[in-house]
């Protein structure tokens, strides 16, 4: 399965749980990619069980990876709350693997891009306190070719936890190892508190708001480059604002707030849909 039959470069998600996981995920495998990349030819993701209007906006979204122990290489996946999350809110999510990027950005012709959140290598030079090793940079790569993707199109840009950290580091920040933030995905951790005056703080309306917290790393506040920050209570970075930015709606989130817009949590509704009013109001 994964793949058309008739050696099309379409490329159809499945559902799965991993047996570490008991999050519902899709999935392609990284053999049936490298099947359409070896041809010469550009993958087209596709989820067949997304719903969405026709005119909705078509938000760019980097896949993730999992590990199937039945495969020698890490899937291309994606979590459903992250489809949920985009759907809902009115957009239709296009899903990107982390080769030819900037070939399927511009054969999609994105109006938003969404980078979501993972574990995955960075270049030696954002890490603070770390020895050097080897690192692979591939999907990070892909993180970045989003990013200038959006500025040179100007388009909207919402990114959660690593996408977050990635946004961060191409403004000039640092990440580094933080201890106690890897809780729980689908249960409120603690309180994020919004800078005033800031965009998230004219968007959400609040001075806090609950967030989940699962990661091990942070953007560090002694190297935070020029970005507006929200913290947690213990002071770790928990949103940022680049200065400068290209567009009004373009902000990272340490949380994933995808997992509460099902269950409609206010402000997970209120980022999600703002996110994809924004995107289509380029048209």
């Amino acid at each position: 399965m994964n793949h058309c039959p008739n050696c099309t470069n379409k490329l159809y998600l499945e559902p799965i749980i991993y047996p570490d996981s008991n999050r519902r995920n899709y999935y392609i495998t990284q053999e049936a990619v490298n099947e359409v990349l070896g041809r010469g030819e550009i993958p087209e993701v596709v989820l067949s069980e997304a719903k969405y209007a026709d005119n909705a906006p078509k938000i760019a979204v980097l896949l993730t990876r999992d590990k199937h122990p039945d495969r020698a290489l890490a899937d291309y996946s994606m979590p459903q709350t992250i489809v949920d999350a985009i759907t809902l809110s009115g957009g239709k999510p296009c899903f990107i693997t982390h080769e030819k990027v900037a070939e399927q950005l511009a054969r999609i012709s994105p109006e938003g891009i969404f980078l979501p959140g993972g574990s995955f290598d960075v270049p030696l030079s954002w890490e603070v306190g770390e020895a050097p090793h080897e690192v692979n940079l591939q999907r990070v790569e892909a993180y970045v070719a989003n990013i200038e993707y959006a500025k040179q199109h100007n388009l909207p840009l919402l990114g959660v936890c690593g996408g977050m950290q990635v946004l961060a580091c191409v403004y000039g920040a640092k990440i580094a190892r933080v201890a106690g933030h890897s809780t729980n995905l689908k249960e409120f951790a603690h309180k994020m508190e919004i800078t005033p005056n800031s965009f998230l703080s004219r968007l959400l309306k609040a001075d806090t708001i609950e967030v989940n917290s699962w990661h091990k790393w942070a953007v560090s506040k002694e190297d935070c480059g020029d970005n507006i920050l929200h913290f947690s209570p213990d002071g770790v970075v928990e949103a940022v604002e680049p200065k400068g930015k290209w567009h009004d709606f373009v902000v990272g989130l340490q949380s994933h707030p995808e997992y509460f817009v099902k269950s409609g949590y206010e402000p997970a509704v209120k980022l999600f849909k703002a996110f994809i009013e924004a995107c289509g109001n380029g048209r």
